[in-house]
């Protein structure tokens, strides 16, 4: 005798037990992610308004200023233009004159600016995000800091003093 087509009691209750132990994890593991696609908007926030900023300064013919306040985690645009907020991560500006400027030390400058030319030159700079997890950072490309044994990946957003291009790297 064979047995008729479908599924067992016991089976049924076997899905539904591993569906609702997959259900309670998830939002465990979603809410590292949405913290994380924060940051990483953040600074893709801060990469646009850096370009806008160097558009900004050819199209009025005046400089503008891209003023970071580390202390207070925001950064604006100077004259009058959009603000924002810098992720909650480990933050260095350093400046073309290889000056720094970090969260870290109370005893440090909290405030730097990356300024903008009518040329579509500027003054230079690079932020240093500390993101968790993501690629290791090795340093490379001007010698400052490696990242090697904190767990967290580096991303750069370097500003060219010559041409004025903004480059994000994770």
């Amino acid at each position: 005798m064979t047995r008729p087509a479908g599924f067992t009691l016991l089976e049924m209750l076997v899905v539904i037990m591993v569906m609702g132990l997959a259900m309670l994890a998830a939002p465990r593991l979603g809410g590292a992610w949405a913290e994380g696609s924060k940051d990483r908007a953040a600074v893709q926030e801060l990469g646009s308004a850096l370009s806008r900023a160097r558009f900004a300064a050819v199209a009025t013919g005046s400089p503008v200023e891209v003023l970071f306040d580390l202390k207070n985690r925001t950064w604006r645009t100077d004259p009058a233009g959009p603000r924002g907020q810098l992720p909650n991560v480990g933050i260095r500006v350093f400046g073309i004159d290889g000056a720094t400027t970090n969260d870290a030390s109370p005893n440090n400058a909290s405030t730097a600016a990356i300024r903008f030319f009518a040329d579509g030159g500027s003054s230079g700079g690079t932020v240093i995000l500390d993101m968790p997890g993501g690629n290791q950072g090795n340093g490379q490309g001007n010698g400052q800091g490696n990242g090697q044994g904190n767990g967290q990946g580096q991303t750069r957003i370097a500003t060219d003093w010559l041409s004025g291009r903004i480059e994000i790297r994770d």
